[in-house]
């Protein structure tokens, strides 16, 4: 989740259309951290799929800025 923190803070995010982030132990504390990036209005496309997101990290994800805009979401394998 350290991993995840640090990545939502680069502000070079703003430019970014498509991110993967699968099979990367993501918790409900780095969807927490993630969810609250701010350079991430751009992007359209994202797979989250095979971490360990939970029902928690999917309230934080559910509330987040960036989801209007994507056409694209795989969350499976996450325990929700």
């Amino acid at each position: 989740d350290k991993g995840i923190e640090y990545l939502s803070k680069c502000v070079f995010l703003k430019n970014l259309f498509s991110l993967n982030i699968y099979e990367n132990n993501i918790s409900e504390k780095g969807m927490e951290f993630f969810t609250k990036c701010e350079f991430l209005d751009n992007l359209t496309n994202l797979h989250l799929s095979f971490n360990n997101i939970g029902d928690k990290g999917m309230e934080y994800f559910s509330k987040c800025s960036f989801l209007k805009n994507l056409s694209f979401l795989n969350l499976s394998n996450n325990n929700i």
